[in-house]
């Protein structure tokens, strides 16, 4: 059940990270419909594959506290992230791009610039942000309701 919370809190999370994108209004409904679909598709993935033997071994292990679950839920939200969107070289590719107001390079000749992997960190850490507010959800409604280990 506090898997299940986890993975429902991430939508709502989602929408207060993107709030400073809602110059122009607030998002129609199915639009917000099929960002909640995805998030709670690709957040389930991610908990019930990664987090539930995470949060296995670290309760076998007798590690299991509030900064070992948030350090592994950091770790296992960006995971994904970092595996997939890493920058890389691409042959004769330049691109510009808004870093925070600013139009600067992010491709020079197939060649990632620093802003490149500041994205790519700045993206990885809001995945950060999404996995440590879900361990704190789960590890909250885990210790409030006594759930023994082998019910998760």
């Amino acid at each position: 059940m506090a898997a299940i919370l986890a993975v429902l809190l991430q939508p709502l999370i989602g929408l207060v990270t993107f709030f400073p994108l809602w110059i122009d209004g607030f998002p129609s409904l199915d639009v917000l419909a099929f960002y909640s679909l995805i998030v709670i598709t690709v957040s389930g993935l991610v908990v019930f594959l990664l987090g539930i033997p995470c949060f296995s071994i670290l309760h076998k292990t007798q590690k299991l506290g509030f900064l070992s679950l948030s350090a592994s839920g950091i770790f296992l939200a960006m995971l994904p992230y970092l595996v997939i969107g890493r920058p890389q070289y691409l042959d004769g590719y330049t691109a510009m791009g808004q870093w925070h107001g600013q139009a600067l390079k992010f491709y020079e000749n197939g060649q990632p610039m620093v802003l490149a992997w500041l994205s790519y960190a700045e993206v990885a850490l809001g995945f950060g942000i999404h996995g440590f507010l879900g361990s704190l959800v789960f590890y909250a409604f885990w210790r409030r309701f006594n759930i023994p280990a082998f019910s998760i």
